[in-house]
């Protein structure tokens, strides 16, 4: 080898999820491998100037980012705790252009993108597609299973296709809102107690739990403020716990890795407890029987087989009276120091920097 592998850590972006992202980023810059890869932190919020979605503050951020001159750095919210605060903070101050790095090859290039994006714009098959164009490698899964995966809705129905066993569900979106609102909401009565969630968002934002038909409308309408589509789901009690999964359907044989229990200590596992210890046990490996360990491991290598998911994924199951029932599937999970695909990865005996090193090892694998 002449030289380091340039792995450019594509990270930030413009989604609600951006500071998780910041994080992950951070994470990975610095567990990389430094005898085998020359890391390069790339903000893809600066791919992004000339979007009409973009706030002021992300926009100015984005075009200073693209001149690569100083620019103010976003702070990072109150509703992290201190250690992934200060994450974002450096990550923010690290953080170069992606633009360059991804047009040019040679010195000034990278080799091999490594997506450290959550949500929309970076998990949705957006910058996977814009990386199939530059016929760059990449990390993760491509633009279909990263698609499908993201939208809640049809990965619902692509995994139920497949025999998985998934809660009853509705879905309704911003329009129907607008026409006869009774009829719409009489179909998520009949899945109360129901989770109400945007079909195409992560970490668990405008997420609601409903009890009663009395809350169904608001909980409805926030999560159509995080997404044009809400999907509402009968809420099954029972032991949370997620299982990844790592490998390139076709190439290789899937590994499961041990599963995660999860145990809030708030009303359910919402963007705080995800992302602040004190909030949540995570235990590895998780206290079930060895019956629903299989299954549960089982579901996860249907599911990412089922959707093509390429490199890694993580799926969210709930254990229940009847064996474990899969919620969804992530296909970039994150890489904070409180992420569960790190902690499983630890337990299985990968140790975070050698996790790293397989998930780019098979990116530069041809893809099937």
């Amino acid at each position: 080898m002449t030289h380091r592998i340039r792995v450019g850590i594509l990270f930030g972006g413009a989604s609600e999820e951006r500071q998780i992202s910041l994080a992950s980023g951070l994470m990975i810059a610095e567990h990389l491998p430094k005898d085998l890869y020359e890391p390069k932190l790339l903000d893809t919020l600066a791919l992004m100037a000339q979007h009409p979605g973009l706030s002021p503050e992300l926009r100015e951020k984005a075009i200073a980012l693209q001149e690569s001159r100083p620019r103010k750095a976003l702070p990072a919210t109150d509703d992290l705790p201190a250690g992934i605060r200060d994450q974002v903070e450096r990550a923010e101050s690290l953080a170069v252009s992606a633009t360059q790095a991804l047009s040019s090859r040679g010195d000034r290039g990278i080799d091999v993108a490594f997506l450290a994006l959550h949500g929309k714009y970076g998990e949705d098959g957006t910058i996977q597609g814009f990386l199939e164009l530059t016929g760059l490698p990449y990390t993760g899964s491509g633009v279909l299973a990263s698609a499908l995966a993201m939208d809640k809705v049809m990965s619902k129905r692509v995994l139920r296709g497949e025999g998985i066993k998934m809660p009853r569900g509705a879905h309704m979106s911003r329009a129907d809102l607008s026409r006869d609102l009774s009829i719409v909401l009489a179909r998520a009565h009949e899945l109360l107690p129901a989770v109400v969630k945007p079909s195409k968002q992560g970490s668990s934002l405008g997420m609601s739990m409903v009890d009663s038909p009395e809350a169904m409308e608001s909980a409805v309408r926030i999560a159509l403020d995080h997404d044009d589509q809400a999907l509402v789901e009968e809420r099954i009690f029972g032991t949370e716990i997620t299982v990844g999964v790592i490998g390139v359907v076709g190439s290789e044989e899937l590994q499961a890795l041990p599963v995660v229990e999860i145990v809030p200590k708030r009303e359910f596992f919402d963007y705080l407890a995800k992302y602040d210890p004190d909030q949540c046990d995570e235990i590895c490996p998780a206290r079930i029987s060895e019956a629903a360990r299989l299954t549960a491991q089982s579901l996860a290598v249907r599911a990412h087989r089922s959707l093509g998911c390429s490199g890694y994924s993580r799926t969210d199951l709930i254990l229940g009276p009847n064996g474990p029932v899969v919620l969804e599937v992530n296909t970039l999970p994150g890489m904070t120091m409180n992420s569960l695909l790190p902690k499983a990865a630890a337990a299985a005996g990968i140790p975070f920097g050698d996790l790293l090193h397989r998930i780019v090892s098979l990116a530069l694998e041809p893809r099937g």
